[in-house]
């Protein structure tokens, strides 16, 4: 039985990624984009698991060097991880109108694992259909 559901979790998942791929060729084209602002904070994050339940625990968001040292220093957040939050706003021009829109994106990681800044060109997919809707890559 439960080989069998996780099969079915495998073929679900599998599914969904296939669905995935298929919307971002058939619906979006990839474009450059100019980033107009970047901003890098971070967070600390640690879970508890018990036979039952699982716990997580999550610190207020914050500069990241300051979440580095709260990790290393604090012990309540012992066996935690820092989590970034990258937020980059960018503009481009859609193949749907010709015209520049706005956007952001949000990432847990640095594309590439390079940091960006603003000025900076990164590609994004833009909608076929919808002038100001993007994804990433």
């Amino acid at each position: 039985m439960k080989l069998q559901m996780l099969g079915l979790a495998a073929v679900g998942a599998a599914g969904l990624y296939t669905y995935d791929q298929y919307d971002k060729k058939a619906n979006y084209t990839p474009v450059q984009a100019r980033l107009t602002t970047v901003d890098e904070q971070c967070f600390l994050k640690k879970e508890e698991r018990n036979v039952v339940t699982k716990t997580t625990y999550t610190s207020k968001v914050g500069p990241c060097d300051a979440a580095e040292v709260a990790l290393k220093t604090m012990t309540q957040w012992q066996g935690g991880r820092v989590v970034h939050k990258i937020q980059v706003q960018f503009s481009f021009v859609s193949p749907v109108d010709g015209k520049t829109h706005n956007s952001n994106q949000e990432f847990e990681t640095w594309p590439a694992n390079k940091p960006l800044h603003a000025g900076d060109v990164m590609p994004v997919l833009a909608s076929k259909t919808e002038g100001d809707k993007t994804r990433q890559i």
